[in-house]
């Protein structure tokens, strides 16, 4: 009997850990549909919320609207610009996303009930993920309210990285309850993981502001096109700019000295983190360099958030067992 609850309760924690793999995936999903709404300038394509133009599925097609629909769906006291179908259907494409992972944390909680006899703190974890991703939704609501108002999405996003964050950490944390994938601390590499991801999140920051930036000479006060814009942004993009050398050569000199120190995976890891870098600078360098191409945003923007992702599942490998630390 008691190998059979040994083999039940592994197979309940193996369907926790899946769920927490998919929510990760999911939350890149969100992120990266995120990052196509930002690019294509979609933001307000639903300019209500949780429904869209009133509806629950927003329409194709203009003759489906009111003939007022600008003034009954203004935004702020702002009429709204005239109903474009790609970005309507962007916008909602990413809200469906948001609510796939929000029922996956939903699930992910009701599984934590099921595996709490392995550990008591599993229901506490994932209640505040389930907390944070209601947060996420409100902050959404309120991105949509206030116009894109450029505080809130700096917010918006931030939240996005904690929850990935979150997911990641329990991830790491049920497997080493699984025993699996121990290893020893590694103090050299664990400060220099710091350092990278403290750098990175000071850029992703650096990165949104410019972005606020480029939609208020664009969009707001219509001074600049994508191809004067670049001409027409302040010094903080010279430092947005400037920093991403700064973070690659902390990277590159991080993954020299995993090369060192730590084991294959972590080497491994290190090179693909450095190929990440390489690649969010080159579509920034594109941005810079080809009158801001909407194309070019997202990976841009993605690229930069798999970044802190990638660096946070190194720094807890080499910070080695959670359990015991």
């Amino acid at each position: 009997m008691k190998k059979q609850h040994d083999h039940g309760s592994n197979l309940v924690m193996k369907t926790f850990k899946r769920l927490i793999f998919y929510s990760i995936l999911l939350t890149y999903a969100v992120i990266l549909a995120g990052a196509i709404v930002r690019g294509t300038g979609s933001g307000l394509g639903c300019p209500d919320w949780p429904r869209c133009f009133g509806q629950w599925v927003p329409p194709t097609d203009i003759s489906e609207l009111p003939a007022n629909y600008k003034e009954i769906y203004k935004i702020a006291g702002k009429t709204i610009a005239d109903f474009d179908p790609f970005k309507t259907w962007t916008e909602y494409i990413n809200r469906l996303a948001g609510v796939i992972l929000g029922i996956s944390i939903v699930l992910l909680f009701g599984q934590s009930f099921r595996v709490r006899k392995t550990e008591p703190s599993l229901p506490w974890f994932c209640g505040g993920l389930l907390l944070l991703i209601l947060i996420q939704g409100g902050i959404g609501a309120v991105v949509v309210s206030t116009h894109l108002k450029p505080f809130i999405i700096t917010i918006h996003m931030v939240l996005a990285v904690l929850l990935l964050y979150g997911l990641i950490y329990l991830r790491k944390y049920c497997m080493d309850l699984s025993g699996h994938f121990l290893m020893e601390k590694q103090s050299s590499g664990l400060k220099l993981a710091n350092w990278a991801i403290v750098v990175a999140f000071i850029q992703m920051i650096l990165g949104t502001q410019v972005r606020q930036q480029v939609d208020n000479l664009i969009r707001d006060l219509k001074i600049a096109t994508p191809q004067t814009v670049i001409a027409q942004l302040n010094e903080l993009f010279l430092v947005h700019r400037s920093f991403s050398i700064i973070l690659i050569g902390l990277l590159i000199y991080f993954m020299f000295h995993l090369f060192k120190t730590a084991d294959r995976t972590s080497q491994l890891m290190s090179i693909i983190i450095v190929a990440v870098a390489l690649f969010t600078a080159a579509s920034g360098m594109v941005l810079n360099y080809f009158d801001f191409p909407a194309w070019a945003q997202p990976p841009h923007l993605f690229l930069g958030v798999l970044l802190l992702g990638l660096l946070y599942q190194l720094k807890l490998r080499l910070r080695g067992s959670l359990i015991s630390n």
